[in-house]
């Protein structure tokens, strides 16, 4: 009997030891596996932003890049007055973008800012792009306007001695118009023929025309108010009986009530030698001509915005003023 309960107990030792090795060793292989659980996930968090960081700091790359190719293009917009409201508001729109993105960089943490960030990115490259092309507009129009200056002083110089007998001004570059012109003007056309010396191979002018156009869905309507006009359009007639003239020329000028000449732009425009000094014309043309023919020549001239009081037609061949009218806007 004895021999029985010494063998039950060491059945149940053996048991119960094996029974604590079972839970010593689940215990050690849950803690285990928690703890490399764990150890992958602050890995995994750590490759995470390293990877921010390495996303945010390329996208700074292309940013720095970006803007350090539009700082070469601000020298040439600086010397473009012409072209300067249009650039203005490009750039304000390129600084406003450039400020967005410097905040959105700023934010080490968020994705979501990192992926605005390249999207407004590409959109700068974009925008730096087209005010590239513009810039090569920009230095066309310098490289014009020196050659156009520098043919001026040569032509003034030449001219000194002619243009003083004449009573003219060889220095201005353009001549205003004059406080004696502008009054007394009627409120309607008032077309004027100029006498040119009989026997000279000079034009006479008549049947002059100026008007306001307004541009509505394609169709040009005739207005008086300067605030719906959209362009200026004109006409003439000009004979010359006197000489066969096979080609010839005339140069128009339409004078805003500011005093400056409206013109198409800077390089449908030029100047010419007058009497009176030197001109900057609206627009020259060039027209084939038979001896005796009556030949009307028609013009347009488009502008930004019209002012309101009087535009002047002036018609000039051979540097003579052959015909003038006056069209009031209101």
């Amino acid at each position: 009997m004895k021999d029985t309960k010494t063998i039950l107990l060491l059945v149940v030792s053996v048991l119960l030891l094996l029974v604590s090795f079972a839970l010593l060793w689940t215990w050690g292989y849950q803690f285990s596996s928690f703890t490399k659980d764990k150890a992958g996930t602050v890995y995994i968090i750590k490759d995470s932003t390293e990877s921010a960081n390495a996303k945010r700091d390329s996208l700074r790359r292309v940013y720095a890049s970006t803007v350090a190719g539009f700082a070469k293009l601000d020298s040439a917009w600086n010397r473009a007055d012409s072209l300067k409201t249009g650039l203005d508001i490009k750039l304000n729109e390129f600084y406003k973008l450039r400020d967005e993105i410097t905040q959105l960089l700023k934010n080490p943490a968020s994705q979501t800012d990192l992926e605005s960030a390249r999207l407004k990115i590409n959109e700068l490259q974009g925008r730096v792009e087209s005010l590239r092309a513009r810039n090569i507009e920009v230095e066309e129009e310098n490289k014009k306007l020196m050659a156009m200056i520098n043919q001026i002083r040569q032509q003034n110089n030449t001219q000194t001695n002619t243009s003083t007998a004449s009573g003219g001004n060889s220095n201005a570059l353009v001549t205003p118009v004059s406080n004696r012109s502008r009054p007394g003007v009627q409120a309607q056309q008032a077309p004027a023929t100029i006498a040119t010396e009989t026997g000279t191979n000079l034009f006479a002018s008549t049947d002059m025309r100026l008007s306001a156009l307004m541009v509505d869905q394609g169709k040009e309507m005739e207005t008086n108010d300067a605030f719906q006009t959209d362009k200026i359009s004109g006409s003439f007639v000009v004979r010359n009986s006197s000489m066969p003239i096979n080609s010839a020329e005339v140069y128009v000028v339409v004078i805003q009530p500011n005093g400056k000449v409206l013109q198409n732009s800077a390089w449908d425009a030029g100047t010419f030698m007058t009497k009176e000094g030197r001109k900057i014309y609206s627009c020259k043309l060039r027209f084939d001509y038979n001896k005796g023919e009556a030949k009307r020549l028609q013009f347009s001239l488009a502008g930004d915005r019209f002012e309101k009081g009087n535009y002047i037609l002036q018609v000039y061949h051979q540097g003579t003023l052959i015909g003038r009218m006056v069209k009031p806007l209101s």
